[in-house]
């Protein structure tokens, strides 16, 4: 019966391993991406409001993104950050929303015939709310990312669009 036992202990302590190597559900580890990044200082103004409704601009400062592409040039990870700076006009009694850091992450990854189409998920703190997709383009040993906002907490005529490139770097 002893003997029985011991041959159970070691075939339980064996489990994961045969001949010396890593069990099937051990962590595999996957090339890392290699970081890309642009930074943009700020966009164009771009007009919104009216109609009944003040007249404001919105501008994007301090624009980065951050990217991790794959060596098949699939993009794994990304971020992006923009300071939101809304300015309404002077004679304007409605409230403008104050300058704030807004924060979006990679949520998908798409191939297009000339690169990939990106889609941000944006952080629940931003304020405003906006979409963001990213059509990233390879160009030589760098990227062309153009930059679509688009604010979706309001309907027009108070929703914006901002677009704007950037050229990303291997970093």
């Amino acid at each position: 019966m002893m003997y029985r036992c011991l041959a159970l202990a070691g075939f339980a302590s064996a489990c994961g391993q045969v001949a010396n190597q890593p069990s099937m559900d051990a962590a595999v580890d996957s090339p890392p991406g290699l970081p890309y990044q642009g930074t943009l200082n700020e966009t164009s103004a771009v007009p919104f409001g009216g109609g009944g409704f003040c007249n404001y601009t919105i501008t994007l400062k301090q624009v980065e993104i951050d990217l991790d592409v794959l060596p098949s040039k699939q993009v794994s990870s990304g971020r992006v950050q923009a300071l939101n700076v809304e300015v309404k006009e002077p004679a304007c009694t409605f409230d403008d929303i104050p300058p704030n850091i807004a924060n979006y992450t990679l949520s998908s990854s798409s191939p297009t015939s000339g690169g990939a189409m990106l889609t941000f998920q944006g952080a629940a703190h931003n304020a405003p709310m906006a979409s963001l997709v990213v059509a990233l383009t390879p160009t030589g040993t760098q990227y062309t990312a153009v930059l679509t906002f688009h604010r979706s907490d309001q309907m027009a005529p108070l929703d914006w669009t901002v677009q704007t490139t950037i050229v990303l770097s291997p970093h």
